[in-house]
């Protein structure tokens, strides 16, 4: 059976998932792995990878390149997202790790990042006969999809990544002291999503991996919970806005020593926290779920099920 890799070149987090089929034809992930990047550091806001990003770029493909080999990946597929697509000097960075790693790399478009988020989302089994909201917080830009599990209904992506929110509104930690500019920034800037909302009346939201899994992480240690972040893991939300309301106060030095917190996602964290709970608040949904699965199990599906003509 083939062995295909997913490359999710995402602005903070550079994203490995190895995949096959099992007998029934069904994608079967068998190896995921994110190394930290911050390709948006220090340029993001300014539309530019710098020459350190770079090459903690070329590094990360490299490791990847090394499991690839290591699990006898027959074909990989690279698929660079926000950070680079803005960038002015995205197609030279794409130019530069192809010569140093020997790596294609594709840059997606917003519309085609939330296409694909919807296909991982619709591999979890989570989305029903109703609309739901489905979100993916980035680094770079954070994608709205509203769809049932038959088919996308409105779709958009914001340049309303963590990382960019952070060059816009740094330093402020905790971030309750910049807390109305940056609401009042997301608000402005999903207008034309929550007007969209009223036409297709979602009745929950659906996490989309990343900062959600983080949510459901730090909400089962808080309440000791035995649940497990899984797939349709339903987040109860009390829960949720104690979360919001401590993370609002707390600085990155706390959130570090946060259990269930990735220490990589401590610094931006509290922007994720925001506008899940703008979006939450703004239209008056009352359930949110979790989806383990994204983009890049979206596309390693339809990969392997239609081969390399389907994307």
């Amino acid at each position: 059976m083939p062995r295909i890799a997913i490359l999710d070149l995402g602005t903070n987090t550079f994203n490995l998932l190895i995949a096959e089929k099992d007998e029934q034809g069904k994608a079967v992930f068998i190896y995921s792995k994110e190394l930290p990047v911050e390709i948006g550091k220090g340029g993001i806001h300014k539309r530019e990878i710098t020459p350190e990003a770079t090459h903690r770029a070329v590094r990360a493909l490299h490791t990847h390149r090394k499991t690839m080999h290591e699990y006898g990946v027959d074909e990989y597929y690279a698929f660079a997202t926000s950070a680079v697509r803005d960038a002015a000097n995205g197609k030279d960075f794409t130019r530069r790790m192809r010569i140093e790693t020997g790596i294609e790399i594709k840059i997606l478009s917003g519309d085609e990042e939330a296409a694909w988020i919807y296909e991982g989302v619709k591999q979890a089994s989570v989305l029903g006969k109703e609309p739901s909201l489905i979100m993916d917080i980035g680094g770079g830009s954070t994608e709205f999809i509203m769809a049932d599990e038959k088919e996308i209904f409105w779709k958009k992506s914001y340049p309303l990544g963590v990382s960019r929110l952070y060059e816009i509104f740094h330093p402020a930690d905790p971030i309750i002291t910049k807390k109305t500019e940056v609401e009042n920034h997301i608000s402005t800037m999903l207008q034309d999503m929550f007007d969209a909302a009223k036409r297709y009346d979602p009745v929950e939201l659906i996490g989309s991996s990343g900062s959600f899994d983080s949510f459901a992480e730090m909400i089962i240690h808080r309440t000791s919970s035995s649940e497990k972040a899984i797939n349709g893991f339903e987040y109860p939300m009390q829960e949720f806005e104690k979360l919001y309301n401590d993370i609002l106060i707390s600085t990155v030095d706390e959130r570090l020593k946060i259990p269930g917190l990735i220490q990589m996602r401590a610094p931006m964290f509290a922007y994720s926290v925001v506008l899940t709970d703008i979006t939450l608040k703004t239209l008056s949904i009352k359930k949110m779920k979790l989806s383990r699965y994204a983009m890049k199990e979206g596309i390693a599906n339809k990969l392997l099920g239609r081969g390399p003509a389907g994307i």
